[in-house]
């Protein structure tokens, strides 16, 4: 059964933090809080009706690559943003022993809500727009990031218990690994590539003419 995307809306509770791995790779998290907002009975003096939150939800939102470094640098505590990923479940041991929860998504798209804000931009490829009467957007590279706050060692070319195989499903439909969920964000983003890698190279050539 395949992951439906899911979209969601909020508030950032705080600013994204971010890791470079000596790899290559490079980690964002962030986290989301987003609720429904629902009318109520009542109206404030000029007959207005009122509205309240309610469904109140705070998550954690990861993302990878270029992404993660567009994030980290265009993003604050407090911003509205619109998230496209997909919902994980993961459980993990901690080094107490303690079984542990966390639900986050994985972000292969973000952006800025714009119903309050106005937004310059620069591409990290060629183009750049100004909006009238702000300043150059100037970019921030990861080498620029890595400088600033070097890289994260990791187990590569090694089996650490936390990057055992998550091809062993519980009962319940959650992957059981030990590890923090640091270590298990990474070694799932090291399988993902692997195999978008292998799909390309399974891939039929494409016919010309």
């Amino acid at each position: 059964m395949s992951q439906l995307p899911i979209t969601l809306s909020g508030n950032l509770t705080d600013d994204p933090v971010i890791k470079t791995f000596d790899t290559g790779s490079t980690l964002t998290r962030m986290r989301v809080a987003t609720s429904r907002r629902v009318r109520t009975e009542t109206e404030d003096a000029n007959g207005n009706a009122q509205w309240a939150d309610t469904d109140l939800l705070y998550i954690d939102v990861e993302c990878w690559g270029q992404l993660a470094v567009n994030t980290h640098v265009s993003l604050t505590k407090g911003m509205p943003v619109v998230v496209i990923g997909r919902l994980v479940s993961d459980k993990w041991t901690d080094a107490e022993g303690n079984s542990r929860y966390k639900h986050i998504i994985k972000a292969n798209q973000i952006a800025l809500e714009l119903t309050r804000f106005q937004a310059s931009s620069r591409s990290t490829s060629v183009h750049k727009h100004t909006v009238d009467g702000m300043n150059d957007v100037e970019e921030t590279t990861r080498d620029d990031i890595v400088e600033a706050q070097g890289t994260t060692k990791t187990n590569a070319g090694q089996t650490p218990a936390s990057s055992a195989p998550a091809t062993a499903a519980a009962a319940n439909g959650v992957i059981e690994r030990e590890g923090t969920a640091e270590e298990m964000s990474f070694v799932d983003r090291q399988r993902e590539s692997a195999q978008e890698e292998q799909a390309k190279q399974e891939a039929p050539p494409v016919p010309v003419g």
